[in-house]
């Protein structure tokens, strides 16, 4: 997980459970091929809709903002009165997370992330998207939403911001035991071992969801991993162990990784086992 090309690649921000809405893998960039035979109504869905149910009293979900939303989606289907046709996926539901999405970063498809901005928190919203702002004529899901789909969402705001990220701006170390043996510092091959956890300032210790853990050997300063974890482990000694704060732009950025969402600060308890 700690390497610039992930060490261990598990989920991206995705939707829970069938589909990723992920800009990756399908639609946003293709305008669809317009199909003769259209039951639902989809090519007359050209431009993007949205529709307030509730509008929210909180804090708006502005680009480059991290946000939180629970959503549903559909198929339109102009056949049905409210337009949504078959539901293909939600998070709203008892066992559903919250989806992280941060605004304006092209990490979900775009009539997603278009539609999404300007909520407030407590703000419920159906968005109506044409196929060139969702997947396109590619589709996704392996034909569970098939090419040139427009589709509708209704989305909840639920935060925005809520763990914190925007504070943590800076690099932060803090040991908790200082070591005695060879100093990590550039050129050299120090072997860690490592929790690694999302920022969470709701959290006492601001150690959040727990996201990956592990033991690997990595030259410092050559880049093989995130800079922030880089700076973080010199200037340790074998036998050291401290806490890393790394903020968004030292981790993984706007883009994000597995499961660590665009836009996330980061804590690390690294140990210094060995430098060579």
């Amino acid at each position: 997980m700690l390497k610039s090309v992930s060490r261990r690649s598990t989920l991206l921000v995705a939707l829970s459970s069938v589909l990723a809405l992920a800009a990756c893998g399908g639609g946003g960039g293709d305008s669809g091929t317009p199909i003769t035979s259209d039951p639902n109504g989809w090519n007359a869905v050209t431009t993007l809709k949205t529709v307030d149910a509730t509008v929210g009293t909180g804090a708006t979900a502005d680009a480059g903002k991290p946000v939180t939303v629970t959503y549903t989606g559909w198929l339109y289907d102009v056949r049905n009165t409210n337009t949504k046709g078959t539901q293909f996926d939600s998070n709203a539901t008892a066992t559903g997370s919250p989806l992280y999405v941060l605004v304006g970063a092209g990490n979900v498809i775009k009539g997603f992330d278009q539609g999404v901005q300007g909520m407030k928190v407590g703000g419920k919203r159906t968005v109506t998207m044409p196929a060139s702002l969702a997947y396109g004529s590619t589709g996704a899901g392996n034909g569970v939403i098939p090419a040139n789909a427009a589709l509708v969402f209704d989305i909840e705001l639920t935060a925005v911001d809520p763990n914190g990220w925007l504070a943590v701006t800076a690099l932060k170390t803090q040991d908790s035991l200082v070591g005695v043996g060879t100093l990590a510092d550039t050129g050299k091959t120090a072997t860690v071992t490592y929790s690694g956890y999302l920022y969470d300032a709701r959290v006492a210790d601001t150690r959040g969801t727990k996201f990956d853990a592990g033991s690997f050997p990595f030259k410092l300063g050559g880049g093989t991993v995130i800079s922030g974890f880089d700076a973080g482990v010199q200037g340790m000694r074998v036998g050291g162990k401290r806490t890393i704060t790394i903020p968004a732009a030292q981790a993984y950025g706007n883009a994000g990784q597995g499961t660590i969402p665009g836009g996330a600060a980061l804590v690390f308890d690294v140990e210094v086992t060995a430098v060579n």
